[in-house]
């Protein structure tokens, strides 16, 4: 009988990352998520297409799929919750409360079924997601900690892959690299030893996978994003055609991955490689167009203290290692202005209201009066 798996969120990352790992587990997928046509779609053909970038955008078939509304269909999706060896999520971390309560119900339903203990990762650009989407299904109340302990294991996960929309052979489809992270807390696991997702790495020591991934390669990409923006590029790709940004951006992944060294004592070597294949290789890879827009969205989640931006630049401060180049990209971060997006109005009108001291202190947590507030404060001004 083939193994079945859930997953919250039929986007991109769902369907052309956690899926595709899925697909090559061994396991059927039920996609849950609340736009309908995307679910309409997957229950009628059972299959969609992804196609590899680095194979000349060659198709791959995942099929054993289907899909539930989880807003229309919410009895259906908690009878797969409750059926299902792995769930997994790619909904933003920001949208985890939104899943927590049916998760919990589906939860519930397994232990009156008296199944054996689901695999719950929340595969998301989040430190630690995993453990925010638990403290949320806490939260409802539906569950309590002993009952959420004996429907699952928790483990946290780190989550990396270049994925885009895609149209190639007439088929609408998910662009995909082949460069993939995945690295799963192994002591999480009901058995250290499993290894229930092909193609992911198990390891004992997450935390420093989640920071290399998240404080340099979503940092580097971010900043080319709004460095691309400060210059007039609509696309991450015609930043990074520009030698001089080109040498910025990979000036600032070369600061933060020297400040995850000097955290984990990752091999200097092996960092300027990972900065290489996982930023520049990729990012300029041909045939792709990575819009500035969509990477620059949501700036004060990315600026705050323990994320993409803000993230390394404490952590290099900590070690003492200077960071000129990832401060300028903070302060392109902080003059982006996209009328269009709820988090950059309000980050916005917060500079205009408090003045940019006070304004990024509240939105990083850096208190006044330190040298890193000082000389962002000193970027920023001279961006002006």
């Amino acid at each position: 009988m083939m193994k079945k798996a859930v997953h919250f969120g039929a986007g991109k990352i769902g369907r052309g990352f956690i899926a595709d790992l899925l697909h090559d587990s061994g396991y059927s997928i039920t996609f849950l998520d609340t736009f309908e046509p995307v679910v309409e779609e997957l229950k009628k053909n059972k299959s969609y297409p992804i196609f590899l970038i680095d194979h000349d955008y060659q198709e791959k078939d995942i099929d054993q799929v289907t899909a539930l509304s989880s807003i229309k269909e919410p009895d259906a999706a908690v009878e797969a919750i409750a059926d299902a060896e792995v769930i997994t999520t790619s909904v933003m971390a920001t949208n985890l409360p939104k899943i927590a309560p049916l998760l919990a119900k589906g939860l519930k339903r397994r232990l009156e079924k008296r199944q054996d203990r689901a695999i719950v990762m929340a595969c998301e650009n989040a430190i630690l997601g995993t453990d925010i989407l638990k403290f949320e299904v806490r939260k409802t109340g539906i569950l309590t900690d002993i009952e959420m302990d004996a429907s699952a294991v928790w483990p946290n996960v780190a989550v990396d892959r270049m994925v885009f929309s895609g149209k190639h052979h007439g088929k609408q489809g998910i662009d995909v690299g082949d460069a993939i992270e995945l690295p799963i807390e192994r002591n999480k696991l009901v058995d250290p030893e499993s290894q229930p997702i092909k193609g992911a790495e198990y390891v004992d020591d997450l935390m420093k996978y989640l920071q290399r991934k998240i404080y340099v390669v979503n940092c580097g990409h971010a900043c080319t994003g709004f460095i691309g923006y400060h210059n007039g590029c609509p696309t991450i790709q015609e930043t990074l055609a520009r030698p001089e940004l080109k040498e910025q951006i990979r000036n600032i992944a070369l600061e933060s991955a020297a400040a995850i060294e000097a955290e984990y004592g990752f091999a200097h070597d092996d960092m300027v490689r990972y900065v290489d294949s996982m930023i520049i290789k990729r990012y300029t890879t041909p045939g792709i167009s990575d819009p500035v827009g969509r990477v620059c969205r949501e700036p004060l989640r990315k600026l705050s203290a323990n994320d993409r931006l803000m993230g390394p630049a404490i952590l290099a401060d900590k070690h003492g290692i200077p960071t000129p180049t990832l401060l300028y990209g903070i302060a392109c971060a902080l003059h982006y202005d996209d009328p269009d997006d709820e988090q950059t109005v309000a980050m916005q009108q917060m500079i205009d209201e408090m003045g940019i001291d006070d304004a990024l202190t509240e939105i990083t947590g850096i208190g006044k009066g330190t040298k890193l507030h000082k000389d962002i404060v000193a970027q920023y001004h001279s961006l002006a």
